[in-house]
């Protein structure tokens, strides 16, 4: 005899008897990696380190980095957050959605082949030991290094007109693709290669709608706006 569970009430039947099989041990198939395994972070490199987040290299994976909110950083004494994030279930890791979701929609604008070409691609999320991680591409230089931001690249060979170019195309093509750039930084976008082989410039941070009120993520138009003046303006400071 079987026993029921009952919920508001109502006898339900164990899953055995509806014909379904009750596994014991969860198989494993052939050539299956563990996607929810638990990587740990303890003794991994920390490659940068920002505001709210440090950056780790992949444990098992060149190609990528993980972003892992520091929360001791977040809850210094004296450090503001604006009133409406404390409402926010996700908490801190709000700005993991908020990436994602630029990401697909300007992956989807793009519409290219070789998917998103004007930030470092994210690959997921995981499990570490310091917390939940988003999974990025991994930018490098020629020597297979994080490679270097605007900011660093600037200071280092100054802002001629090749690079000014370079630097006008990239923020023509983030205007048509309608992405939300935030934080409009030369310390955002970085200098490089991506995993396949590609040299330009790509956003590695500062992206993705973060106000109460979405107006940029609403209008391509206002967003252009702000997206040229915030270029000219960042043009004027690198000079």
């Amino acid at each position: 005899m079987f026993k029921v569970s009952v919920r508001h009430g109502v006898a339900e039947p164990p899953p055995s008897a509806l014909g379904l099989k009750v596994l014991s041990q969860v198989p494993s198939l052939p050539g299956a990696s563990a996607p929810f395994e638990i990587l740990d972070l303890r003794q991994v490199t920390i490659a940068a380190a920002g505001s709210e987040r440090d950056v780790y290299l992949h444990p098992t994976d060149g190609s990528l980095l993980i972003k892992i909110i520091n929360r001791a950083r977040i809850d210094e004494v004296g450090r503001k957050r604006p009133w409406h994030k404390r409402f926010q279930r996700e908490d801190a890791h709000r700005v993991f959605i908020a990436e994602i979701v630029e990401y697909i929609a300007t992956t989807v604008r793009q519409r290219a082949d070789q998917g998103n070409t004007l930030m470092a691609r994210i690959a997921g999320v995981v499990l570490t030991s310091q917390g939940l991680g988003l999974v990025v591409e991994r930018i490098v230089d020629v020597r297979g290094d994080l490679a270097p931001t605007l900011r660093q690249v600037v200071a280092q060979q100054g802002f001629g007109p090749e690079l000014r170019i370079l630097v006008h195309e990239f923020f023509m093509g983030l205007i048509d693709a309608h992405v939300i750039f935030n934080d409009v930084s030369a310390s955002n976008i970085v200098l490089g290669f991506n995993a396949d082989g590609r040299k330009g410039l790509y956003l590695v941070d500062g992206f993705g709608s973060k106000q109460l009120l979405p107006l940029y993520a609403w209008s391509k138009v206002l967003n252009g706006r702000r997206l040229l003046r915030k270029y000219q303006e960042m043009a004027r400071k690198l000079s």
